[in-house]
């Protein structure tokens, strides 16, 4: 029963599970002192050998907070796939209770049933409610990615997102994560990398016009391009465009464009995240000329 407990948790069971499950303490002491409890935090062992896994940390941190902790915050977007996070885990629990040493403890009046999940077997925050606990922490060309990323997984349920941060009024972070939320369109969900989420943001906080996003011009798909202005950007990362064959179709691709009457920008991911604004007042002076155009 007990190595079948083990396994649903990630090899890490509770002190207190194991005594409800009819282990008596000195048989709780006896397995740890033969090894087949491996203390991991207090009140919390690995069955068998210690672990050392992600999703395991994860659980105990989680069992060593009490029964209703949850994981959550940095943590729980990690779990979620929206953002890496290497730091201290991080566990949301109901007020009261012992620091926990290794784990970033919160501390909440009340995580409510609806704001809270099983992933992967670990109680952790729901997609919108770690979107709401990570606002405060971050910026907002990284929290931008993360929902894009969560309407990307399509777990991300804009009504609750919604109720979420209604209901967290007040909150350090909510109003950015309300206006994060209100500028990502079916455009920015449909970027193939962070960088190019990232432009999206510089295109916004430079007072550019919106661009529609990886579409097909004269048979390129092309990342970014203003219609009326004809005013295409290529953002280059060394991932796609590192070798020769890619530098050639890059050239050619760029030929094709001009040739139909397209004014082309291209800009390395490198220099985009040290020096963005000469790049965006070119663009901004094309997308000028190109609006001055249309209009003749």
């Amino acid at each position: 029963m007990i190595r079948e407990l083990a396994d649903t948790q990630h090899g890490a069971v509770a002190r207190r599970q194991l005594l409800a499950a009819g282990l008596g303490k000195g048989l709780v002491q006896e397995r740890v002192r033969s090894g087949l409890l491996a203390p991991v935090h207090r009140g919390v062992y690995a069955v068998g050998h210690r672990r050392t896994d992600l999703r395991h940390r994860w659980m105990a941190a989680v069992l060593a907070c009490g029964r209703d902790a949850v994981l959550s915050h940095a943590s729980a977007a990690h779990l979620w796939g929206l953002r890496r996070s290497g730091g201290t885990i991080e566990v949301t629990r109901l007020s009261g209770g012992t620091r926990r040493a290794g784990i970033r403890v919160m501390q909440a009046a009340s995580v409510p049933r609806r704001d809270r999940t099983l992933e992967l077997g670990i109680p952790v925050t729901t997609i919108e409610r770690t979107l709401l606990d990570c606002a405060a922490d971050h910026e907002w060309s990284q929290l931008e990615r993360m929902v894009v990323a969560a309407d990307r997984s399509g777990r991300l349920r804009w009504g609750e997102l919604r109720r979420v941060m209604h209901e967290g009024s007040g909150r350090a972070g909510v109003c950015r994560l309300r206006q994060v939320a209100e500028a990502v369109d079916p455009g920015a969900v449909e970027v193939r990398s962070g960088v190019e989420v990232d432009f999206l943001a510089l295109c916004r906080d430079a007072g550019l016009p919106t661009p529609a996003v990886n579409v097909l011009v004269a048979g390129a798909l092309v990342d970014f391009l203003w219609t009326s202005q004809r005013v295409i950007v290529e953002v280059d990362s060394y991932l796609f465009h590192g070798d020769r064959s890619a530098f050639e179709r890059d050239h050619r691709s760029t030929l094709a464009l001009t040739a139909a009457g397209y004014e082309v920008h291209r800009i390395t991911e490198r220099m985009l995240a040290l020096d963005p604004e000469p790049f965006l007042d070119l663009v901004q002076r094309s997308i000028h000329r190109g609006a001055r155009s249309d209009g003749m």
